[in-house]
């Protein structure tokens, strides 16, 4: 199966082979990253308890409760945060960055530098899931808990965007690197 999925990838490209491998700074965000995904899943361990039967579930734009459902539904978030985070992992350390795509001709002069940008950026992005999935189920269990001092609901808005345009503004730093 897995070399299936490694002939469906280089079919598409014929990129340089030159391995490239995380960077001691990229390394030390996908602890962090861990740390978030623990986080968040010892936050609904410790919550889940004195959490009311029916939470909060789909909150609209101005961050106020518009679905409700199952207290149990709050374990979809660290459950989900756990099995994203480990596969946007395995694919930043161990899937070859010749095998991704890219917005511009990949060639030996700018492969080296591709190759860290993406992986960067799949690090970074994964980070960032972690950390929204963190603040979903805080904003869920303080909503459960009728604690309306804190309202976390207005970050999610700003960290989806900065999910959104950071990829965005690597992509044009890519597109913009020697061709030749």
């Amino acid at each position: 199966m897995r070399q299936l999925l490694l002939m469906t990838f280089s079919m598409f490209n014929n990129h340089p082979k030159i391995d490239i491998r995380p960077t001691a700074k990229d390394r030390r965000l996908i602890n962090f990253g861990w740390i978030l995904v623990a986080l968040n899943l010892l936050l609904v361990f410790s919550f889940y308890f004195e959490l009311p039967e029916t939470i909060a579930i789909h909150f609209n734009l101005k961050g106020e409760a518009d679905g409700y459902g199952s207290k149990n539904i709050i374990w979809i978030l660290p459950i989900l945060n756990i099995v994203l985070y480990y596969g946007m992992t395995v694919i930043a350390t161990k899937v070859k960055p010749w095998n991704f795509n890219y917005p511009t001709k990949v060639n030996e002069k700018n492969a080296p530098k591709l190759y860290a940008g993406a992986i960067s950026m799949l690090v970074y992005i994964n980070v960032g899931i972690a950390f929204l999935f963190l603040l979903v189920s805080s904003h869920v269990i303080l909503v459960a808990k009728n604690i309306t001092t804190i309202n976390l609901g207005w970050l999610i808005l700003p960290t989806v965007i900065l999910l959104t345009v950071g990829p965005i503004l690597t992509s044009i730093k890519m597109f913009k690197s020697p061709k030749s």
